[in-house]
């Protein structure tokens, strides 16, 4: 497997996987989707070819698709017309009679949200374990990000891929990527918090999400790409091929302290107090999101040797504030 069709290059997540396939893996030839000419240069820097283009632009990444041995999305979790262009092309590749596609996709652990909206923490709630294949096989259409998830794991079951799923928590920690950045996780908390205008939190907030670190992120992935390159054993189950990423939960509450302090420090929010709030007044899109709860493990990521650091979002905050600060100008 010498050719990778990456999509995601210029984001936080993606561009630090593609820096860390360009130094472990020179001679493998990458090309990456660029959609804003502005960023061409950065990632063609990498080493990595670069083909401008948009994730509308549905027959170019078709084509590219049934071209590459490996197609990685670290792009978009929730878009099912860009996962079915990029299934497209595999089944077409296939059709050709070329080796099977091995597509390594990035959804995101609110799939296993356990659906609660009043903010507060289930310690009897289900314990999801990607080594579970009944634990991914229970994964349906109606959960967030499983609209694509499904899909790609049902074309494993048809055969014309070689599907593998990695599922981080919220990613924190300094950027490595050719365009820096910072944590989209912090990013979206601290944007919620400012269309607030305070630091608030759902019900009494005891509900839990997880982080986990951007460079064990990576090294997942470099994992999964590894044990990828090696071919599935055969009969393997495509449910035998989902990974999720997670080291440390962290309550709601504690989120928007710690977060929304660091605004109050820099400026950013008037009030260092921190409000309960019902959470209707996140508003129909966010209330399930915001109101759940995670309860997961990673003991198939585990199983390949990885080693999650804990994740302390105090300090994780002040490392990435400038960061942070600039992106929510």
């Amino acid at each position: 497997m010498s050719t990778i069709f990456f999509l995601g290059a210029t984001g936080y997540i993606g561009g630090a996987i593609l820096v860390a396939l360009r130094e472990r893996y020179p001679t493998v030839v990458i090309t990456a989707l660029v959609r804003n000419p502005a960023h061409l240069d950065k990632i063609s820097a990498t080493g990595a070819q670069v083909l401008q283009g948009l994730f509308e632009d549905l027959d170019l990444i078709t084509e590219q698709s049934s071209l590459a041995d490996i197609v990685l999305n670290a792009a978009d979790s929730d878009t099912i017309s860009l996962a079915q262009a990029i299934l497209k092309g595999a089944k077409r590749r296939a059709d050709e009679g070329k080796s099977k596609t091995v597509l390594i996709h990035t959804s995101g652990v609110a799939v296993f949200s356990d659906g609660r909206r009043d903010g507060k923490y289930d310690p009897n709630g289900r314990l999801w374990n990607d080594n579970s294949e009944q634990d991914i096989k229970d994964i349906t259409s109606a959960k967030l990000h499983g609209q694509v998830d499904v899909p790609i794991l049902e074309a494993g079951v048809e055969g014309y891929i070689e599907g593998y799923i990695i599922c981080p928590a919220a990613v924190v920690g300094a950027p490595r990527g050719p365009l820096g950045g910072c944590s989209t996780s912090f990013k979206f908390i601290a944007k919620l918090l400012q269309s607030m205008g305070r630091i608030v939190y759902p019900g009494e907030g005891s509900n839990q999400f997880t982080f986990v670190d951007l460079d064990d992120t990576v090294d997942l992935f470099i994992r999964v790409f590894e044990r990828a390159r090696k071919g599935a054993p055969p009969g393997e189950s495509p449910y035998a091929r989902y990974y999720i990423a997670t080291s440390t939960a962290v309550d709601w509450k504690t989120m928007a302290v710690v977060i929304g302090g660091a605004l109050a420090r820099h400026g950013k929010l008037t009030d260092s107090t921190a409000y309960s709030i019902p959470t209707s007044e996140f508003g129909p899109a966010l209330e399930p999101l915001l109101g759940g709860s995670l309860r997961i493990q990673a003991d198939r990521s585990k199983a390949l040797g990885w080693t999650p650091r804990p994740v302390d979002i105090a300090d994780y905050i002040e490392g990435d504030i400038d960061a942070l600060l600039s992106a929510l100008q």
